[in-house]
């Protein structure tokens, strides 16, 4: 006999492992190319800039409600996670839903949207070269739950979602099977996703993203000496201060309150770093947002750049249902919330949403030992610059190739795990 009425939790997982890479904001391309891959980029473009405002919007609420701590997330995992979850809702709630992942309903159908995920998913999981990028969607259903077929092939055709059978009722069962699959999706970076799990639970949504890359040019590690990090005005902390010197694009914009240089890896990847200056970490993140983020195009002249960066070691937990409502995203959460299309048997609402990330940079992570880059450009050569981010500072992780955002944060300290 079904439950009148269960809760649906939604976990969101993410990784970015070792080292990532970087921008704020997507950027459309004029190319018309009939191909798959066009297709797919052409799809995936009308999405993009959606998944842009919903990342600033996501960083700034994560920022202000962790102010003194370190926040690290990916909204493209989020977004996905959610895209999916509303093949299986309907009338306000789906419009709520969509609304609030920054989506005008009145210039891009529900088909387009999906198509737009699908596309994503496809240029995610295509990447080039030395890079390492995998994504995937995960479905636990347990017994009780009579899922649509409709639904089921949605997300297996439009996501690539695996389908698993789960006894929720054996909850330390179904948290091992759960974990297992986590703990190898992220290669052991996230062992154990879930501690606690309700046995009345008839569904959980996993997205997962893993990411792996290669400095183009290593850091030597011989340099690298503990240095303070100015947490804030009363907090110090010792950390292994990498350093390097090369030609790097960098960019100073006084309008964002900031300096910003481009780490690029071996295939299409980059980090970029933003260092907003001393005290004016709230206005740059403001300008930054408001500007729609940092566009690749800014970086368009490379300078002799001596940067100064501490290994990163950090994981970050959030329980966004507290939070998502902040954004918009509310009706799902609510005993109003009409996910008929996933089933018509029970009445569900989501309960949870756990997204969990990692992000390790060291000067390891690169088969190239050097690099030489011979340029020739018409402007003067511009005098060396110095970036030593000793201080809190943001970062990015894009796909080069699409501009998408996997991953956003802030670093407020380098050595803290949580």
């Amino acid at each position: 006999m079904f439950l009148r009425k269960m809760q649906l939790p939604l976990y969101l997982l993410l990784l970015a492992a070792w080292i990532p890479k970087a921008v704020f904001c997507q950027e459309q391309s004029d190319a018309e190319e009939q191909s798959p891959q066009a297709n797919h980029e052409q799809a995936y473009h009308k999405i993009s800039l959606a998944n842009s405002e919903f990342a600033g919007r996501l960083l700034k609420l994560l920022v202000s409600e962790n102010p003194q701590k370190n926040v690290f997330f990916s909204p493209v995992s989020i977004a996905t996670a959610f895209a999916m979850l509303s093949l299986g809702t309907k009338t306000a709630t789906l419009t709520n839903l969509l609304e609030g992942l920054g989506f005008n309903l009145t210039e891009l159908q529900e088909r387009e949207i999906h198509q737009g995920f699908q596309g994503l998913a496809h240029l995610l999981n295509t990447t080039e070269g030395k890079v390492q990028l995998e994504s995937g969607n995960g479905l636990f259903i347990d017994d009780q739950l009579e899922p649509l077929q409709s639904f089921l092939d949605d997300a297996k055709n439009l996501y690539g979602a695996e389908v698993f059978a789960a006894n929720f009722k054996d909850s330390q069962g179904a948290k091992k099977q759960i974990n297992d699959y986590v703990d190898k999706k992220t290669h052991g970076k996230i062992p154990e996703l879930i501690k606690h799990l309700d046995p009345t639970t008839v569904m959980i949504l996993i997205n997962h993203i893993f990411f792996k890359g290669n400095w183009e040019t290593a850091f030597n590690v011989t340099l690298t000496e503990p240095q303070d990090f100015y947490v804030d005005e009363n907090t110090t902390v010792q950390v292994p201060m990498m350093v390097k010197r090369e030609k790097l694009y960098y960019h100073r914009d006084d309008e964002l309150f900031s300096s910003m240089v481009v780490l690029p890896y071996e295939g299409n990847a980059w980090l970029i770093l933003v260092l907003p200056d001393e005290g004016k970490l709230e206005q740059a993140l403001e300008a930054i947002i408001a500007k729609k983020g940092i566009s690749h195009s800014r970086f368009v002249e490379k300078r002799k750049v001596s940067i100064y960066l501490p290994r990163i070691s950090v994981s970050t937990s959030y329980d966004l249902e507290q939070l998502l409502p902040k954004i918009g995203i509310r009706d799902v959460f609510t005993d109003k919330a009409d996910l008929t299309g996933i089933s018509t048997q029970s009445k569900l609402q989501v309960s949870k949403v756990l997204h969990k990330a990692v992000l390790e940079v060291s000067e390891n992570g690169t088969v190239a030992a050097a690099i030489t880059d011979i340029e020739i450009q018409r402007n003067i050569a511009a005098p060396p610059v110095t970036i030593k981010f000793d201080r809190p500072f943001f970062v990015s992780i894009m796909d080069t190739n699409i501009h998408q955002h996997l991953f956003v944060g802030k670093i407020v300290d380098p050595t803290a795990k949580y």
